[in-house]
């Protein structure tokens, strides 16, 4: 009789020094696989690892279920359902259809579940659903309990930077780093920009605000005798580097933390039943000064600037992700500045996009374009659309569209042309590698020919083998352009294309286009708005513009 295969799964939210929790999940677990007569192939663990937030990845967890899958083992030992997911029914039926489809087993111990018994699928769901509503439910205690905490003016949150953290949760200065702060509010009240500011710092070698946070909690864990939580917090990588930057500056010196309130949101919290402003510290600065620069610096920067956006849809000319189609491919027909993308404007207590010259934003002499996002986009798809029903089957554009559709149709087929692609390049790289080393002398005498000769004729070999699979790929004329031709067909597929896909088509179709203001306010923009300048087509005449922003706005202002 064969021998079971088991894998076990642990799991811990926060793992400390003096946790015992793993070591007691696998020990059950290796229990039960004795009971059964199991041998432990695999343990899985994810530490520090919430079962209940879907943004939360887990790869252990997802490589036992890989596991399941391909069949490598028969059986899943976990401690507790709540240890496995705390996502409800949803992730209990992908357990269930594995089962259903492999064969293999599933046993939560605290919870007697066992796929070899009846009913089990009923037991799995319930206890899923449970675990699920107790993370709910404690979601809910926490916000409220952090609600009564803000009237009592406590601290909740990491040190801010300029604070200590007292016992009581309360705030109270930082020696040194409170007069960083003053030396930095005295220069922004004395008419220095944000970026100087930043400059002066780093000149200065202070840490900037996470790295002097990190230093100084990690030095706490050490104190205390915590080196697991030290060493956990030391190889957490920060995203940013140590230094401080003009958005950095501002975020601190706009804080009401600063004048010893307690924010919440970005403005000061407010009792809730009195309406007063809660202190949680004494003052940095005065609340005056704090007036001041949130007045000088408080306009938050635009939502559309810092949302995620789809992988790859960055702005060419900000490099910061975007979430609006036509972004790069705007200018203001009035000014020729650029076009930005808004999605941070309520209209009606909806979120209404728009495309706004950025010159006429930030005051700049313009008479402002403006028009509805979901208009443009579909004004300018529309106009694609009839500028590709105009274009020969051998257009480049054509093609290219063509490939991109093959492409999403069959990814393996993609993915393995870019893999020779990149594989091509790095082969023709070392060839001029090679070459450059043979003239520079780097093969001498007889040996040196041998060896140039030997390296040269291998990675020819490799890219002559690469370039014959890339020949072999199905392109060319195999390419199916019906889709292209039937306008109904290409928007369904175009609806269907992610967004950075569609951007980079526009790309293969459009250079630019430029939007001009409404004949009078009122009207539902129209395609006669726009002026495009297609590819292969010479750029549109009579577009004068003035080359820089300081030329307009130094021009005056008409009579």
């Amino acid at each position: 009789m064969a021998i079971l295969r088991a894998i076990l799964y642990l799991r811990i939210s926060d793992l400390t020094d003096t946790s015992t929790s793993i070591p007691r999940q696998e020990k059950a677990g290796r229990g039960r696989a004795d009971d059964l007569g199991a041998d432990v192939i695999k343990v899985f663990k994810d530490e520090d690892k919430s079962g209940f937030h879907t943004y939360v990845n887990r790869p252990d967890w997802e490589a036992a279920l890989t596991m399941l899958r391909e069949r490598l083992a028969d059986v899943l030992i976990v401690f507790k359902v709540d240890r496995a997911t705390r996502q409800g029914i949803p992730q209990a039926s992908e357990i269930i259809r594995i089962v259903y489809e492999t064969g293999c087993r599933f046993i939560s111990i605290a919870d007697g579940i066992d796929s070899n018994n009846e009913g089990w699928e009923i037991q799995l769901t319930l206890a899923a659903h449970q675990a699920h509503k107790e993370s709910k439910n404690t979601s809910i205690r926490v916000t409220d309990l952090r609600a009564d905490e803000r009237d009592e003016g406590r601290w909740m949150g990491s040190r801010p930077y300029g604070f200590i953290v007292t016992p009581e949760r309360k705030l109270t200065p930082h020696p040194e780093e409170s007069e960083i702060i003053r030396a930095v509010v005295a220069k922004l009240l004395d008419g220095q920009s944000l970026r100087s500011v930043a400059k002066w710092i780093n000149d200065q070698g202070h840490d900037s605000p996470r790295w002097a946070s990190r230093k100084q909690r990690i030095a706490q864990l050490e104190a205390k005798g915590e080196p697991l939580k030290a060493q956990k917090l030391r190889d957490k990588p920060i995203k940013t580097p140590n230094s401080w930057s003009w958005p950095v500056v501002r975020q601190l010196v706009i804080s009401p933390t600063l004048a010893g309130y307690l924010p919440h949101k970005g403005e000061v919290h407010r009792h809730t039943v009195t309406g007063e402003m809660v202190r949680i510290s004494e003052e940095i600065i005065s609340f005056a000064d704090h007036t001041r620069l949130r007045s000088m610096f408080g306009s938050r920067v635009p939502v559309h600037w810092t949302r995620d956006a789809t992988p790859g849809s960055k702005s060419k000319e900000t490099g910061r992700a975007v979430t609006g189609l036509m972004s790069d491919y705007f200018d203001c027909g009035e000014c020729g500045s650029r076009i930005s993308y808004d999605t941070a404007f309520v209209r009606k207590g909806e979120v209404w996009p728009r495309y706004r010259c950025i010159r006429r934003h930030f005051s700049g002499r313009c008479p402002g374009v403006l028009i509805s996002g979901t208009h443009a986009d579909a004004l300018v798809t529309e106009a694609m659309i009839n500028r590709l029903g105009a274009l020969d089957d051998d257009d480049p554009a054509i093609l290219a569209i063509a490939q991109r559709w093959a492409d999403m149709k069959h990814p393996d087929r993609k993915a393995r042309r870019s893999q020779l692609e990149a594989l091509i390049r790095e082969e023709e790289q070392f060839l001029d590698r090679l070459e450059d080393e043979k003239l520079n002398g780097l093969f001498q005498g007889t040996r040196g020919e041998a060896r140039f000769k030997r390296r040269y004729d291998v990675s020819n070999g490799r890219l002559d083998g690469y370039e014959k699979e890339l020949r072999e790929l199905p392109e060319g004329q195999a390419l199916d352009i019906t889709f292209l031709r039937d306008t109904e067909l290409f928007k369904e597929a175009w609806a269907n294309w992610p967004l950075a896909e569609r951007r980079e088509i526009v790309g293969l179709v459009l250079e630019r286009a430029w939007v001009f203001k409404a004949r009078k306010t009122g009207v539902r923009p129209s395609l006669d708005r726009f002026r495009f300048w297609w590819v292969g087509e010479e750029r549109p005449e009579g577009l004068t513009f003035p080359s820089t922003l300081a030329e307009a706005d130094a021009k005056p202002a008409p009579a």
